[in-house]
């Protein structure tokens, strides 16, 4: 048999990425991390065990809060039958376990949410600024950013604000270099490939494109936030004029 000559033959396949290990450690004295590091399932992983404690609880689980990466587990207090201590070995134990086991989950589906979105440059003070340093029109950052369909990957920083991943890559965008003293209500911004809608007024330092006339978060509301964990979200833009409407009907 006659062999190809070596520029015949084919070029061996590429090495695949290392995949970081996944690290489950002590964190202070009530408390065990899981990071699953950037494996592009480790939101759905950390919300799916999550799931999984709070339906199934385990003898050294208090409580447990999915991160963006992570899941944080508080271990139960003190009893007779095991003090604090074994408790915090038997998670340490069954975590390392069970959380490589977890990135082959699915995370229990949440609602779905359409937010009204107001691009006017009178609600949206970086627009231009992203459609700059993305070299895309303001249009293109609107129609794109519109075009998305997120995921509350995590609910936290405040009441009824959601980090919501799944952010078009074109729109990918360092925080900015000085966090502005006040955001106002409603305001849609984005770093990274995260969006978010402020739920309140407060400091903050990822680029505004938007604003939505809901109110996120109403304590006498069941229930009091309009998105939760897992719930997926798309935006839905409408014009100044309707944003004042809806401001004023809240």
């Amino acid at each position: 048999m006659t062999r190809p000559p070596p520029s015949a033959t084919r070029p061996s396949p590429p090495e695949p990425e290392p995949v970081a290990p996944i690290r489950v450690e002590p964190c202070g004295d009530a408390w065990v991390m899981v990071d699953w590091g950037p494996h592009p399932q480790a939101n759905v992983a950390a919300r799916a065990l999550a799931a999984r404690l709070r339906t199934v609880p385990q003898p050294f689980c208090a409580e447990a809060v999915a991160g963006v990466r992570t899941l944080a587990v508080r271990i139960a207090a003190d009893d007779a039958s095991m003090p604090r201590v074994r408790q915090r070995e038997a998670a340490l134990d069954w975590l390392r376990a069970t959380a490589p086991e977890a990135l082959g989950w699915q995370a229990p589906a949440g609602g779905q949410v359409v937010l009204p979105a107001c691009y006017d440059r009178s609600m949206a003070p970086d627009l231009d600024e992203v459609a700059a340093a993305t070299g895309l029109s303001t249009a293109e950052v609107v129609a794109i950013h519109s075009g998305c369909t997120f995921t509350a990957e995590v609910v936290g920083f405040m009441p009824g604000f959601a980090y919501l991943g799944g952010l078009d890559a074109r729109l990918k965008i360092d925080r900015r270099a000085s966090p502005r003293p006040r955001v106002p209500e409603g305001g849609i911004a984005i770093a990274g490939l995260q969006t978010a809608v402020y739920p309140s007024p407060t400091p903050g330092g990822w680029s505004l494109i938007g604003r939505c006339p809901l109110r996120l978060f109403d304590p006498a509301r069941t229930p009091p936030a309009l998105m939760n964990e897992g719930d997926t979200l798309r935006f839905e833009p409408i014009d100044a004029a309707t944003f004042e409407r809806l401001w004023a009907a809240r």
